[in-house]
């Protein structure tokens, strides 16, 4: 059995118009919301293996936050060029090609991709958008990443940041 863990960047700034995508970082509400959210997954004792992540500054950022509060060595935080303007299929193709003695694995990446990933490999569920720093749990019935295709994940949890905040 694998597990997966979706997150989408938490909340990014769009003050400088002028800055480009890839260099957008966390506004105040993302750096708040990514510990919260970090902090949620710790209570769940998650234990991911590997983080991989988009080397946009945002998802940087969002990964840094969760591997410190999961106590995640820095070194296991790898940055894939391919998440920053995945498809869905893209996707697919890294995760089947990681390491079979990893279990547990964190995604850090964009929409659309993430919204249309977690549909396409979801059997138990279907999400419209997976807001700023959702957290995605998915549990794959496979003993190895290669043979991960989609339609065979079950959702086991799906959190975000106004997920518990009083309406």
């Amino acid at each position: 059995m694998k597990t997966l863990i979706l997150v989408r960047h938490a909340k990014s700034s769009w003050n400088d118009p002028a800055q480009r995508d890839i260099d957008r970082p966390l506004n105040e509400r993302g750096r708040s919301d990514a510990p919260m959210m970090a902090e949620r997954l710790l209570k769940r004792e998650l234990h991911p293996q590997r983080i991989l992540c988009s080397p946009a500054l945002r998802t940087v950022s969002t990964a840094e936050v969760f591997a410190k509060h999961l106590a995640i060595p820095p070194g296991l935080i790898h940055m894939e060029r391919q998440i920053y303007l995945a498809s869905s299929g893209h996707l697919l193709h890294l995760l089947k090609h990681q390491d079979d003695n990893i279990d547990c694995i964190l995604l850090v990446g964009h929409n659309p991709a993430l919204t249309d990933f977690f549909n396409d490999l979801c059997t138990s569920a279907r999400i419209d958008n997976m807001p700023t720093c959702c957290v995605a749990e998915l549990q794959i019935p496979i003993e190895s990443w290669s043979n991960l295709e989609f339609s065979m994940a079950e959702m086991i949890d799906l959190d975000y940041p106004k997920r518990h905040k009083a309406t």
